[in-house]
């Protein structure tokens, strides 16, 4: 990881809003695995309060985890909405105080077994979705979606549609019909997908 010092590298896409703010930040390690869990999870929050600190001015950061439960913060007070995301070499985290936001990634040259890949597919998605778009990708793509609605791996992912709208850019409807938008890019070997659903007022209010 860099110095708590360093500035944050701010990652923009056309398909991201203004008011969602991503990053990624590498590290390296040679622990084994069961320390490098605990290593990732501190990493994860450290980034959400160093970003929180740089795009929000955030005086002070609290951040409640739970296993399996997406993560709760905030920010002088305010809950904002944040996800955060590993892989062995890197870690990257999106947060906003407009949207709600799930955030997923993974090195772009890992493989997905074909049996996941049918796993994963919802009934309503095309063959050719899954023939022009990297498995690992979709992978991304469904699990950002899940993590944004709290529920992670443990709602399947074939409950999850996806619907291209441009290179970067996918939509997505659950099975209770609510939709949101996904914004998918690679950076540093690796595909990061960002889910985004807009706070309703009355949410906003509370944060």
């Amino acid at each position: 990881m860099e110095t708590e010092k360093s500035p944050l590298n701010r990652l923009t896409k056309p398909c991201l809003p203004d008011t969602i703010y991503v990053c990624f930040e590498p590290f390296e390690t040679d622990i084994k695995k069961t320390d490098l869990d605990v290593l990732q999870n501190q990493s994860g929050r450290l980034l959400i309060k160093r970003m929180s600190d740089q795009f929000f001015g955030a005086d002070e950061v609290k951040i409640f985890t739970r296993k399996n439960e997406k993560p709760e913060v905030h920010c002088d007070g305010k809950e904002i909405s944040v996800s955060f995301s590993h892989t062995n070499d890197g870690v990257s985290g999106a947060i906003s105080n407009q949207f709600n936001v799930g955030c997923d990634m993974e090195h772009s040259d890992r493989n997905v077994h074909p049996r996941l890949v049918d796993r994963m597919r919802h009934q309503e998605e095309s063959s050719t979705f899954y023939e022009e778009v990297d498995a690992i990708r979709i992978w991304t793509l469904k699990e950002s979606a899940l993590k944004m609605i709290g529920t992670g791996l443990r709602k399947p992912m074939k409950s999850v549609r996806i619907s291209p709208i441009n290179k970067n850019h996918f939509g997505v409807q659950f099975d209770d019909g609510k939709e949101a938008k996904i914004c998918s890019f690679q950076y540093h070997l690796h595909w990061i997908s960002v889910c985004y659903q807009e706070l309703t007022f009355a949410q906003k209010i509370t944060l």
